[in-house]
């Protein structure tokens, strides 16, 4: 039991430090910014960097039937016009 409480520990400790050390090397540059970052969990440091398999399960299979719903809409779309 102490145990799994030192590594619970360990994690959280170790989530704390990230934090600050996120947030003293890019502080927010307003208010809002700040808010979505920690409030929302908004990546405000560099969006190309989101980690789309941090997502829930059922998140991520909604949003790769969407993207591949829009993708061959596209590719329908593209055909159609070319052989009319």
């Amino acid at each position: 039991m102490d145990e799994n409480l030192r590594k619970v520990k360990q994690r959280i400790d170790k989530r704390l430090e990230e934090y600050d050390e996120q947030n003293q090397t890019n502080p927010p540059f307003n208010d809002a910014m700040d808010h979505y970052g920690k409030i929302e969990g908004y990546p405000t440091q560099n969006l190309s960097k989101v980690n789309i398999q941090g997502f829930p399960l059922p998140i991520r299979i909604l949003g790769y039937f969407f993207l591949g719903t829009m993708g061959v809409g596209m590719i329908m779309v593209l055909l159609l016009t070319l052989f009319k």
